[in-house]
């Protein structure tokens, strides 16, 4: 088995993303552009496991090691992208989240869609 700190290992972790994990946390994860970056298992089978506890099996089953999802409480627990590929998930987060953009501009933005009569 697996233990959960050696799931990032062997993967070429971009620097600019923040590590946010927990010892409580299920999973590892790191934060970056508005994005959550969940890292599962690199072992197939223990993968499997997991995901059998919760129910899912045969078809079910989605091969993942990698989720995104938004980093916010807007759509926290929606996953944008399931991938086993690092390249793909770096490709996906190299620009903001839209509600991260709006969010982190919200003071400069605001009065600008008051003025125009959008808010």
């Amino acid at each position: 088995m697996i233990t959960w700190d050696q799931y990032t290992k062997g993967y070429c972790i971009p620097a600019d993303w923040e590590n946010t994990s927990w010892g409580n946390d299920e999973l590892p994860s790191f934060e970056t552009n508005g994005y959550r970056i969940w890292v599962n298992s690199p072992d197939l089978a223990e993968r499997k496991e997991s995901q059998e506890h919760l129910g899912m099996t045969g078809d079910d089953f989605k091969d993942w090691i990698f989720a995104v999802t938004y980093c916010s409480e807007i759509g926290a627990g929606e996953d944008l992208l399931l991938s086993t590929n690092i390249k793909e998930v770096i490709d996906f987060v190299s620009k903001p989240h839209p509600i991260a953009f709006m969010e982190k501009y919200a003071d400069v933005m605001m009065p600008i869609l008051r003025r125009m009569s959008v808010v």
